[in-house]
């Protein structure tokens, strides 16, 4: 039986750190943006959003940014 070669160390993957993405090392704000402020406060921003990307044409914006606001309502009541 020949000798054995010693096995090539192969890389392992570490993952106990998430690896920063381009966009947060670019300094790129995720979207939806953080809205600070109460939940009542916080509805009514994500309405004001809904209305700014409805009168841009943007149809899907609004009704993301609706639900957004559905859900602090929830918040709001204690529903959610």
């Amino acid at each position: 039986m020949p000798p054995s070669r010693p096995r090539a160390s192969v890389p392992r993957p570490n993952f106990s750190k998430p690896r920063p993405t381009a966009a947060a090392s670019a300094g790129v704000r995720p979207s939806p943006a953080r809205v600070n402020g109460s939940a009542l406060q916080k509805q009514s921003q994500w309405l004001a959003r809904a209305a700014d990307a409805e009168r841009a044409g943007d149809g899907v914006e609004a009704e993301l940014c609706r639900q957004y606001a559905e859900h602090w309502f929830r918040v709001s009541r204690g529903q959610d």
